[in-house]
């Protein structure tokens, strides 16, 4: 075995070891939480979230093993196959880009960006803001690792587990933070650039683009308490303005994601989405990653104490309309506006 191909297997086999020691961290954290919780409700909610996260990762992991047995045939189509199994893959590993090769395809048509660039915003934007916030309020044991763990395995995994490790918390007593430093929103509005820039990339430009954003979505979370203060700062903005242009440059995006597709498309837009589901294993997989991020997201939010429950029901249901990126945001900003009110309310008084 030559140099590059013993680089090549401890690269794909590193990428399982860091996937295994996350879950074992997060995992741990959460049952010790589950364990000194006496609230019944507070256990069986996060039951629920654990069952969600369990029932995502089994759907959208099929179809990446799948992804990676379409790999593997692909390459070997492309040239002479070898006697040993180890030597094939060895060869496969050392001339595919794997983690290229599955974007660009999740990237490649109209249709497929459509549905990946909503979970793609969602991540960067609007379940940044949300892990962070909540992470720091609750005091949740290793936030960045929920964000690692979403872009190693599937967000709809990681995000029902920060859900369960919520469900399992109690919010502590940390004085009300208002501002966010420049770290934070811009890493968030940058990321959120490199998703409306991703359909205009080429074969030079589209994996540092890539890259960027994942680096992004990750850097707010790893420099924790540094990113807010309760009183404004030199270029800080309010969580409330930083929701509002987060949603704001998401709907934008996914405005014109949709009147582009509307252009493009050559079919009945349920049987494009169905076919499109079933194009490509790594489409698959990120796609019903899509649909499990949102049905959780849907089912966080009717649980949620934060929000009226005549606002929180009917903008939590047209999440499949108009996106998971889009109403999550939004619903972060209007119960930031809430509880604005309410504090200026209570000074009055």
């Amino acid at each position: 075995m030559g140099a590059s191909s013993r680089v090549a297997v401890a690269v794909f086999a590193s990428y399982f070891i860091i996937i295994i020691v996350t879950f074992w961290i997060l995992l741990r954290s959460i049952l010790q939480s589950y364990i000194l919780q006496r609230l019944s409700s507070h256990r069986k909610r996060a039951a629920l979230f654990i069952f969600l996260a369990t029932s995502a990762f089994a759907h959208t992991w099929y179809y990446m093993f799948r992804f990676m047995e379409w790999s593997f045939k692909d390459y070997e189509s492309k040239g002479e196959t070898r006697d040993f199994l180890m030597e094939r893959i060895n060869n496969w590993l050392v001339h595919t880009a794997l983690f290229e090769q599955a974007w660009y395809t999740v990237c490649s048509t109209y249709f497929r960006w459509w549905l990946s660039e909503q979970l793609c915003s969602y991540t960067v934007g609007a379940w940044t803001l949300f892990v962070f916030v909540e992470g720091r309020r609750r005091q949740i044991s290793h936030v960045w690792l929920y964000m690692l763990l979403g872009q190693l395995v599937a967000i709809s995994v990681a995000s029902n587990l920060f859900y369960a490790a919520l469900s399992l918390s109690t919010a502590r007593s940390v004085k009300k933070v208002t501002f966010v430093s420049p770290v934070l929103w811009l890493s968030i509005l940058l990321s959120l650039c490199t998703v409306a820039y991703t359909p205009f990339t080429d074969e030079r430009t589209f994996l540092p683009n890539l890259v960027t954003m994942h680096i992004l979505a990750v850097l707010p979370l790893l420099c924790g308490s540094y990113l807010d203060t309760p009183t404004p700062g030199r270029f800080s903005l309010k969580f409330r303005t930083l929701h509002l242009l987060v949603f704001l440059m998401t709907i934008s995006i996914h405005i014109r994601n949709s009147r582009v597709l509307s252009l493009e498309i050559q079919k009945p837009f349920l049987d494009g989405l169905w076919d499109t589901l079933f194009s490509h294993p790594a489409q698959s997989s990120i796609g019903f990653d899509v649909i499990w991020t949102s049905v959780s997201f849907m089912v966080w939010a009717m649980f949620s104490n934060t929000a009226p429950i005549g606002r929180r029901i009917p903008l939590s249901l047209l999440t499949p309309l108009v996106s998971v990126g889009v109403v999550a945001p939004l619903l972060a900003f209007l119960d930031d506006c809430d509880e604005e009110h309410s504090l200026r309310a209570n000074r009055r008084h």
